[in-house]
């Protein structure tokens, strides 16, 4: 009798068992038709609420203005001014896919003894115009944005103010972020990526400011090389343009004696080309020199000048005529005066560009130092030792004014700078061409400055004196 009683007991508590368990599974099934206490939906605490509840909740807080953070702004952002709307059916299969997830065993035995869920945030899709984002993060970088300023150019101190830094939306990533926070029903909120910028650092470009700046008052034509002959940057301004190669081109004349002749130990010439370098009345000792190449030829120590120029490259430079030779020069055509606007009216004899000089002073420079172009020249090798003596040559020009101070590009330099130059002038033309030699800020310097009739001296001296000065600020960092 106990043991039929035992056996009733157990299948009553059994019963109750598998009853209870159904009755606890048919609650844990219509559990699972609402959102767990425990997630969020988009940001938004929705437990509890069945899936369209929630999808109404969400839908009602997407169209809350966003809070939107640029540095220390903080705008108001009307969802609808970028169309945002909820994607519905795309957002509730979202929330289907992961409330099926908790239809299984360890989930109803989670609910059995009453552990919630681990908290989670359920995902939404939204629509809206990436178009009008990204027209709306340009508006506020126009309006924010303060881009880095480069250094500026103080041409009443003759030098260089320095640069500021800034900062720019970076519209790419703020556009991402901008759109994840739009799908977030809380917080409504979000701060745009904005790049912090350093002060650019100066360049040539801020020198060519200076340059393009103070010619701005200035009537007749100026053109300009600059190069850096360190790091080979470069900056000009009318460098393809013809001018009258005035004493310029004694610089390539030397050149060709060098390569012609042994520069390098015979005595004699040696001191030809240092007094046709240095002393800007030695006409005849030039004209002896283009003899000297022309085997008694002048005209044809001028083409081998000429040759050697065209073996270089430099095709706008050429020396047509021996200087102050009787006789007619025969036309000589190049691209620079080939130019229908030719304001310079260079001399048929002898022409060049500020680019062809300042690019031969290069290549004098470089083959002091055993490199460039010039040890390679075909029919005869200009060595080293040459171009260094040639360099030296030029350091020795001593073109001075009435009280013996430095004139032209040299006035605008520190004192104790070697420079390198080769100047000239006609009435109409000032030039100087020479290379500031200080170390670690070796830089080549090419000016010519021409007015129709009359470039007048006293303001070719001043006008070459500011810009040598302003370069020498720029390279040396020394103002005089």
């Amino acid at each position: 009798m106990l043991r039929s009683m035992n056996r009733w007991l157990a299948w009553g508590i059994g019963g109750l068992l598998v009853g209870f368990l159904v009755w606890q599974f048919s609650l844990f099934q219509q559990e699972l038709q609402r959102i767990p206490r425990t997630w969020t939906v988009a940001g938004l605490a929705v437990g509890g609420r069945s899936l369209e509840e929630a999808l109404d909740a969400v839908e009602q807080a997407l169209k809350t203005p966003l809070q939107v953070r640029y540095r220390d702004q903080t705008l108001m952002l009307d969802p609808a001014d970028l169309e945002v709307r909820l994607d519905r059916e795309n957002s509730r299969e979202l929330l289907r896919e992961a409330l099926a997830e908790r239809q299984r065993p360890a989930a109803f035995l989670q609910f059995l003894f009453r552990q919630p869920p681990p908290p989670r945030d359920l995902p939404i899709a939204i629509q809206v115009s990436t178009e009008r984002i990204r027209l709306w993060l340009l508006e506020v970088a126009r309006r924010y944005d303060e881009p880095p300023v480069e250094p500026q150019p103080d041409l009443e101190r003759f030098t260089f103010l320095p640069g500021r830094p800034g900062h720019v939306l970076n519209i790419s990533l703020s556009a991402e972020r901008l759109q994840a926070a739009l799908a977030q029903a809380t917080p409504r909120e979000v701060a745009l990526v904005v790049d912090e910028k350093p002060a650019p650092a100066l360049s040539l470009a801020t020198l060519g400011r200076f340059f393009e700046a103070y010619l701005q008052s200035f009537d007749g034509t100026a053109g300009i090389f600059v190069k850096d002959l360190r790091s080979g940057q470069t900056w000009m301004r009318n460098g393809d343009l013809a001018f009258s190669g005035v004493g310029v081109m004694r610089l390539p004349v030397a050149l060709a004696v060098a390569r012609s002749r042994d520069l390098a130990h015979e005595e004699a010439r040696r001191a030809r080309v240092f007094q046709m370098l240095t002393d800007e009345a030695a006409l005849p000792t030039l004209q002896e020199l283009l003899a000297d190449l022309g085997e008694g030829d002048p005209a044809k120590g001028a083409e081998q000048t000429t040759a050697l120029l065209r073996e270089l490259g430099l095709v706008n430079s050429f020396i047509a005529w021996p200087f102050d030779q009787p006789g007619a020069p025969p036309a000589v055509v190049t691209p620079a005066n080939s130019r229908p606007d030719l304001p310079t009216h260079p001399d048929p004899q002898q022409q060049t560009t500020a680019e062809d000089t300042g690019v031969l002073l290069e290549m004098l420079y470089q083959c002091a130092r055993n490199g460039g172009p010039l040890p390679l020249a075909s029919e005869g090798a200009i060595e080293p030792a040459e171009c260094q003596f040639i360099l030296e040559a030029m350091a020795q020009n001593r073109l001075v004014d009435a009280q013996g101070q430095p004139t032209l590009l040299a006035a605008g330099l520190p004192p104790g700078i070697p420079f390198a130059r080769r100047p000239g002038w006609t009435n109409e033309t000032r030039a100087d061409a020479g290379i500031v030699l200080a170390g670690q800020s070796d830089y080549a310097l090419v000016v010519f400055l021409h007015r129709p009739l009359l470039m007048e001296w006293e303001e070719a001296v001043r006008m070459m004196r500011d810009m040598s000065r302003m370069t020498a600020q720029f390279f040396l960092g020394t103002p005089r």
